[in-house]
């Protein structure tokens, strides 16, 4: 590709990343966040507009000149397909959301399963992509850990030692995103709590073992093979004492848990999202009072995996659009 080209990409996506915020801009805005010329913001704008990717909102109040033009992003231009595995007491659950590009919901499907099987999930997927509306990205959130869309733990088994991804490309033509559910939750609590550019969220479920995602300067933190924040295998209680702990003594568990993630990472906040403690009040004595984190307690875990989705998703189509 050549050195135009590659300029004329970057200005785009400066672009992009502006009007993908869902907000209404001004060319001159435009112009002065992105410090790119006038001229340019404004064949990138018309090449938007000729595409059906922005629209024309209104004009902006005068100052004394011009009138400047608002525009804001299609929001059907493209849509985005969230799925959400989700493990039940006694079932298993496949969550679909076919979303536009404000995040609204277009069309939505729950399954409930007793086995939660990789040829129940893609029956339903294929039936999903049938209901018209062009997607984009499909940005899948599952409890488990995908390397490389191969599974190695997880809470539907029948996934587990399986490369989805590989399965899924067979069957479907958009590009597949596969996430931890934590992870995606860990994203989702980024963006609600932005100014802080170093944090985790921590997810304590009533069955099975605790979950963590971690944020370092803004980004998600994998780790090489996708094991980051699998703090289940920690060597300070083997799984049955953690599953006696977590019946019996949830908070010493937790708090032992935070304190690990404080030494190792030293985050600015933890959210803390617990299926077991009702009134969560962390005691950390052994971390200095100055290396303490923001406590938050988080309520909803699901919406802050939907969101950390569509943030996934969202980042995803503004690159791909851009290679096209």
């Amino acid at each position: 590709m050549s050195k135009v080209n590659d300029l004329k990409q970057e200005n785009e996506i400066k672009i992009r990343e502006c009007l993908y915020d869902g907000r209404i801009w001004t060319k001159n805005d435009l112009a002065y966040k992105t410090s790119l010329s006038l001229a340019t913001t404004t064949n990138i704008l018309q090449e938007m507009l000729k595409n059906h990717e922005i629209e024309y909102v209104s004009d902006s109040k005068s100052t004394g000149g011009r009138k400047s033009k608002e525009y804001q992003l299609y929001k059907d231009y493209k849509h985005l397909l969230k799925i959400v595995l989700k493990k039940n007491k006694k079932s298993y659950e496949f969550i679909f959301e076919i979303i536009d590009l404000y995040d609204q919901i277009v069309y939505q499907k729950n399954h409930s399963s007793l086995k939660g099987t990789v040829e129940e999930f893609l029956k339903i997927i294929k039936e999903v992509l049938k209901k018209g509306q062009e997607i984009a990205v499909i940005c899948l959130s599952l409890p488990g850990v995908c390397d490389q869309g191969m599974i190695d733990l997880c809470d539907f088994e029948d996934f587990q030692n399986k490369n989805i991804l590989e399965i899924l490309k067979k069957e479907i033509k958009q590009k597949i995103i596969i996430e931890n559910d934590v992870n995606c939750a860990s994203i989702g609590f980024y963006h609600q709590y932005s100014h802080y550019q170093n944090s985790a969220l921590i997810y304590q479920p009533a069955v099975d073992y605790v979950g963590c995602g971690m944020i370092i300067q803004g980004k998600l933190y994998n780790g090489f093979s996708h094991f980051a924040g699998e703090l289940r295998c920690l060597p300070f209680y083997d799984h049955l004492q953690q599953e006696r702990l977590l019946k019996d003594a949830p908070q010493e568990l937790l708090e032992k848990q935070i304190v690990t993630l404080c030494c190792v990472l030293n985050p600015e906040a933890i959210g803390i999202c617990s299926d077991v403690l009702k009134d969560i009040q962390i005691s950390l004595p052994t971390i200095p009072l100055k290396h303490q984190p923001q406590i938050i307690k988080i309520n909803q875990l699901y919406k802050l995996i939907k969101e950390g989705l569509f943030q996934i998703g969202k980042n995803q189509m503004i690159g791909e659009m851009n290679n096209e």
